[in-house]
């Protein structure tokens, strides 16, 4: 999955996790939940992290994950590379690696 959307701005989207028979899948409170934003996967830093209970929720069989406008604000106008990664039993899986690309804003935080 890929998105665009302008720096700044408020970006909501939604995943299902589902099992081999499509089953939808909801975490245990062990499991781990990742969305990891960074500027290339050879960097070592996040820009962006959210986890389930501090920016992925979920609700009605689906995880939202909510980028907000201070996560992009100081972020250059350009590609980033994320994926959404599942630590659950000691297994580890990456289930989705997409880019984000931050598009010109006009109404800059200090206009408002």
């Amino acid at each position: 999955m890929d998105f665009e959307f302008p720096r700044g701005d408020t970006k909501r989207f939604k995943f299902q996790l589902k099992d081999s028979e499509g089953n939808v899948l909801v975490l245990t409170a062990s499991d781990q939940l990742y969305f990891t934003v960074k500027d290339n996967a050879r960097s070592t830093t996040p820009l962006i992290q959210k986890k389930i209970g501090n920016g992925i929720v979920y609700s009605n069989g689906y995880y939202y994950v909510t980028i907000n406008p201070s996560d992009t604000n100081s972020l250059d106008y350009k590609s980033y590379g994320y994926d959404i990664e599942l630590k659950s039993d000691g297994i580890v899986k990456t289930l989705i690696i997409g880019e984000i690309t931050l598009t010109e804003e006009y109404t800059f935080a200090t206009d408002e």
